[in-house]
């Protein structure tokens, strides 16, 4: 995947048409098992004594139907249901364990560090960092329904086995999955795939009961009937073996050419092939390859890194390229030879003592475009974009980066943040609701919070909703009614600020808030959504500090279509906008490129206000779940610099 010719908003649809076609694969599929059960009970009945004469009987074929669809509809409705708060309950069904922010342990820490630059450079969230403990095997995953609650697993054996640049390579695969629109898909197909494997999970369970309720009366009264039902159960097996195989095709057929691109994706944002292909060689070399023990591993084995399956079933149906394909196509010299990780360690560490004291790079330029080339670059990351995040990350005072780490202190950076141009202090907004410390926190660091300028703004939001989503779930309403106070008493509300609170909305929701979530189909059109459209472009219009009709007007010449107009500033209120960017974001991929478009029309820059206007631009982005990479002047001011002190290499 390069930058010419992958199309963040066009991958998109592909994802989504995908989507569709996955559907369709499923009825296949459970119609295919509909009439195997219809054939092998049609059989039995007439094997055991006159009765049904003939192959069709449209009520004993219907009564099979409605059973599977109960059954298998049933059980992808009940994982459905699980996993809707996203990428997170993807991890703890795999017994997952989410790592704490303020983590001491050298291996989570280094993993937080390249998840953070990972995500500033992409111009994502933070995602949900999680660490499967009991696995052995290198790999890992991305799971989640949008940016907004995506997580980002590892094994135990990927933290203790691969060096940064391996981990890196690892993070960086996961995070193309998360930017192209592969999560959502793979998200559903896990649903659908749980109700084809249903079947052998009931039958294995009946198994079992028969053999308990007849291992003691064998020829007894009670013998006949648990015969049958040991006969049920074996069947189900079978019949689950048959959706095993259905669901290994679907699997095949959905992932095995995007970890290709992923491959290539996550070279184009480290500019490291030897990274990636580092990790896939260890894994060939290691004793537990990337094999993951957990029993849900089969249905959601199209989301690992590399394949979690080992056996000759997995193989013949395998959800990822060949090990040895991937290795040669990242890096045309490799001998064959897989990496022994024991070795590895060895040669590591003595690399560390040479790199120790040294400082890697100097002084980098790294060019961004402006805010009307930007929208080009949705979706997309380079390794120009991760050095820039590396560096702003070092630039971010020591207090404000400990503050980010606990759940006070990340609510204290955001106060700070959202009331950072204003000359009244943090206290002085009369926030109510939060305690008095995370008050007084957030006025001593509305200083080195604001000296971090425009670039800094939406990467400390970002950084900040880890340790927020571990808020008591009272303080949460709390918190967001604060941020909303503050806003609201501002006499003129930003545009970051509508961004900022539909942001908080989307990644930390209230308890027991029903969060509308975005249409699966993405199918509104642009004439669907026109007034939620319009109330973007002129809050966006008002804001600024020229003529809000000339603003509006280049912002309306992206769209297509005339008669668009500038609506009155009454009617634009934060809770209006954050509507808006609601039912927007629901919207078909082609419809958020155009509205950003227009966004990015409204606030071109010029001069001094390019920085202000580009990361705006992002923040709307980022609220559309069309994430864009760092921008613009700032960068020249960057230094690269070596992984952050406290971090280890293994």
């Amino acid at each position: 995947m390069s930058r010419s010719d992958a199309d963040f908003f066009e991958s998109q649809e592909r994802a989504l048409r995908l989507s569709r076609r996955l559907i369709v694969f499923f009825g296949l599929a459970v119609a295919s098992m509909v009439v195997v059960v219809y054939a092998v009970l049609l059989l039995a009945i007439q094997g055991s004594g006159p009765g049904l004469d003939g192959w069709f009987h449209p009520e004993m074929l219907l009564a099979v139907a409605a059973g599977m669809l109960l059954v298998i509809g049933g059980g992808t409705a009940l994982r459905t249901a699980q996993l809707r708060k996203g990428g997170g309950a993807v991890a703890e069904l795999l017994g997952g364990r989410e790592v704490d922010p303020e983590t001491r342990d050298p291996a989570e820490r280094r993993l937080w560090n390249v998840v953070e630059e990972m995500a500033i450079a992409s111009g994502t969230p933070v995602p949900g960092v999680y660490v499967l403990d009991g696995e052995t095997g290198i790999n890992a995953f991305a799971a989640g329904h949008s940016i907004h609650d995506a997580a980002v697993a590892v094994t135990r054996g990927t933290l203790e086995t691969l060096d940064r640049d391996e981990l890196q390579g690892v993070v960086a695969h996961e995070f193309s999955h998360i930017l192209n629109g592969d999560m959502r898909l793979n998200l559903r197909l896990v649903g659908l795939l749980f109700g084809i494997f249903l079947l052998t999970v009931i039958g294995r369970g009946i198994l079992r009961g028969a053999a308990f309720s007849g291992g003691g009366r064998r020829g007894g009264k009670g013998g006949g009937g648990a015969a049958q039902a040991a006969i049920l159960g074996l069947v189900l097996v079978v019949l689950g073996f048959l959706g095993v195989f259905f669901g290994r095709l679907i699997q095949s057929a959905v992932s095995r050419q995007r970890e290709y691109l992923a491959d290539a994706a996550a070279v184009q944002f480290t500019r490291n092939p030897a990274g990636i292909a580092g990790a896939l060689k260890k894994i060939g070399g290691n004793l537990r390859g990337s094999q993951i023990q957990d029993h849900h591993a089969q249905e959601v084995g199209h989301l690992f890194f590399a394949d979690g399956m080992r056996g000759a079933f997995s193989r013949a149906f395998a959800t990822h390229p060949p090990l040895e394909e991937r290795i040669w196509r990242l890096d045309p010299s490799w001998d064959g030879e897989f990496v022994d990780p024991a070795a590895e360690r060895s040669r590591r560490r003595r690399q560390r003592r040479r790199r120790k004291g040294r400082k890697e790079g100097g002084e980098e330029e790294i060019p961004f475009p402006v805010a009307a080339a930007l929208v080009t670059l949705t979706g997309s990351l380079g390794a120009e974009h991760v050095a820039y995040a590396r560096a702003l990350l070092s630039r971010v005072p020591d207090d404000v980066r400990a503050a980010l780490r606990s759940p006070e202190g990340a609510a204290a950076v955001v106060l700070a943040l959202v009331a950072g141009e204003d000359e009244s202090s943090a206290e002085d907004e009369a926030v109510e609701g939060l305690p008095s410390d995370v008050i007084e926190r957030a006025r001593k660091l509305r200083g080195p919070v604001r000296a971090l300028g425009a670039p800094g703004r939406l990467p400390l939001v970002d950084l900040a909703l880890p340790a927020l989503k571990r808020l008591p779930p009272p303080q949460v309403e709390a918190f967001r009614s604060a941020i909303l106070q503050v806003c609201r008493k501002r006499k003129e509300v930003r545009t970051f600020d509508f961004a900022l609170y539909h942001v908080l909305r989307r990644g930390l929701p209230a308890p027991g808030e029903d969060l509308p979530e975005r249409a699966g189909d993405g199918a509104a059109s642009l004439d669907q959504v026109r007034d939620p459209v319009e109330v973007i472009l002129s809050a966006v219009a008002r804001s600024g500090e020229g003529d809000p009709e000339e603003a509006f007007r280049a912002g309306a010449a992206h769209l297509p279509g005339d008669g668009w107009s500038l609506r009155p500033e009454e009617g634009l209120g934060i809770d209006a906008v954050d509507e808006a960017l609601t039912e927007v974001e629901a919207a078909a991929p082609g419809v958020r490129r155009a509205v950003l478009e227009g966004v990015s029309g409204v606030v071109a820059p010029s001069g001094d206000d390019e920085v202000e206007s580009t990361e705006l631009l992002r923040a709307v982005a980022e609220a559309l779940d069309a994430p864009l990479p760092p921008a613009v002047t700032e960068a020249r001011e960057a230094r690269v610099e070596s992984p952050r002190q406290g971090e280890e290499e293994g």
